[in-house]
């Protein structure tokens, strides 16, 4: 009896971790942007963006512009607590020069990902939307 008890324990406990590691491959995060911006050095037109988690070790962003299909991979700096947000938030870096830099991604029920921001001084423009997926 303390077998079977045993073995449908740990049947739950693997249930529960691949049921939450499905969650963040089905996040996506759909924004939109009303400014040009870079991403780890890209130059990005305003539009309407997705961003999903792409690695199972959430170590990697996919920012795909909805309004010209084109995809790039992100790679994230380190991870941010989850701060209990129930949209998405999107942080950019605003520098002098009046350029923006994205710097933060926020899912619902997930962890921040810090990515590269914008060099020297700047502030910060945070941007909000719903989450699909």
């Amino acid at each position: 009896m303390r077998k079977q008890v045993l073995a449908a324990v740990a049947v739950g406990v693997f249930a529960l971790g691949l049921a939450g590691s499905l969650a963040w491959a089905k996040s996506a995060a759909v924004v939109e942007i009303p400014f040009g911006f870079i991403a780890n050095d890209k130059e990005l037109p305003a539009g309407r963006y997705e961003m999903r988690v792409e690695s199972a070790d959430q170590n990697r962003l996919a920012i795909r512009n909805l309004n010209g299909d084109h995809t790039f991979m992100l790679n994230v700096l380190t991870r941010l607590a989850d701060v209990g947000d129930t949209k998405v938030r999107v942080v950019f870096d605003k520098t002098e020069d009046g350029k923006y830099f994205l710097s933060e991604v926020h899912m619902p029920t997930m962890d921040g990902f810090a990515l590269q921001g914008a060099p020297g001084k700047h502030t910060h423009k945070v941007l909000s939307e719903r989450t699909e997926n």
